[in-house]
């Protein structure tokens, strides 16, 4: 779906850091993820290095790796990028399948989301794969499964890697929310629940939305996002209500509960969470709504369209909501 390039300086913060920490001693760093906001609290400062990864800097914590290979799916060769604890885990790590904007690559969304520091603290590995020409095949009316495919494979690969089957998690910012929306259809049997930002329902939904078995999602949509309106507008996409209505029917729930999270910085933002609760399938759904957020990655590095809110993490809340779950 259309969407915006990154700010091409968005790397400016963690590169600061990252030299202002290249004199500090490696020293293991634990942090915890507050599951209201998503904030992660360390127990000292991460440094960073800034590696070349595909052509590009890549922000990597200490303690950490990111390297780049390729699968070949249906003839063609694909790419992706791997971040994850240096160290061996003592059991199976969950794995995040994070998926990047229009026109942008892994790296860029590794950067944005600044997952690293989560990686470095959580334990968990991240596979962030590139799509053909910048762009997912993220419409099942319009585009075949090429994508599913890539990512399903690209699952088995990092299963035989060492993580563990039962807690693969999907997410995604814009054109990427869009396309995990499609896994969220089409891959319930790998993915264990599911991430979407900035990113409504597509129209053509209830005509090829079928998963195998529901899984949980969280959404995360802003009130002044002018590239996928809140209340509607963008053609071939619903607003949030009619979004959330959808999976509600879907997963079956029967009522809601809203809270208003703590205000942390007065940028000019609140966020309401809204639980739908009785959810017979699914477990959870759950919609973060941003007033006056733009269409950003709440608390990322990027300022392009729209206020970014520094009173959620998305990085961070994703993986707090995810990560209670397993297949």
């Amino acid at each position: 779906m259309k969407t915006y390039q990154l700010v091409s300086a968005m790397l400016l913060g963690l590169a600061v850091a990252a030299q202002a920490g290249a004199a500090s001693k490696n020293v293991v760093v634990t942090g915890t993820v507050n599951p209201v906001n998503g904030m992660l609290t360390t127990s000292g400062t991460l440094t960073y290095t800034l590696p070349e990864v595909s052509g590009a800097y890549i922000a990597v914590a200490a303690g950490t790796t990111a390297y780049s290979a390729t699968l070949s799916v249906g003839g063609t060769t694909r790419s992706y990028i791997v971040m994850r604890p240096i160290a061996a885990p003592a059991t199976p790590p969950a794995l995040l399948v994070l998926l990047h904007p229009l026109d942008t690559t892994p790296v860029q969304m590794a950067n944005l989301t600044e997952v690293t520091k989560f990686v470095a603290t959580q334990g968990f590995w991240v596979v962030l794969p590139q799509a053909i020409n910048g762009q997912w095949n993220d419409d099942p009316a319009l585009t075949p499964p090429t994508d599913t495919n890539f990512i399903s494979a690209l699952i088995t690969a990092m299963v035989a890697q060492g993580v563990d089957a039962t807690r693969v998690y999907a997410a995604g910012y814009s054109d990427g929310a869009f396309m995990s929306e499609r896994l969220a259809c089409e891959l319930s049997n790998q993915i264990a629940a599911f991430g979407i930002d900035a990113g409504a329902v597509i129209t053509s939904s209830p005509a090829y939305c079928k998963p195998a078995v529901q899984r949980p999602k969280l959404y995360i949509l802003g009130t002044a996002d002018n590239i996928v309106p809140y209340d509607g507008g963008m053609v071939g996409v619903d607003s949030a209500a009619a979004s959330m209505a959808f999976w509600v029917g879907q997963q079956h729930c029967g009522g809601t509960v809203a809270t208003t999270l703590p205000t942390l910085v007065n940028d000019g933002t609140t966020v309401q969470l809204t639980d739908y609760t009785g959810c017979t399938a699914g477990n959870d759904l759950r919609l973060y709504t941003v007033d006056n957020g733009g269409h950003a990655w709440p608390n990322g590095l990027t300022q392009s369209v729209g206020k970014t809110t520094q009173n959620l993490d998305a990085t961070g809340i994703i993986w707090s909501f995810a990560n209670a779950y397993h297949l």
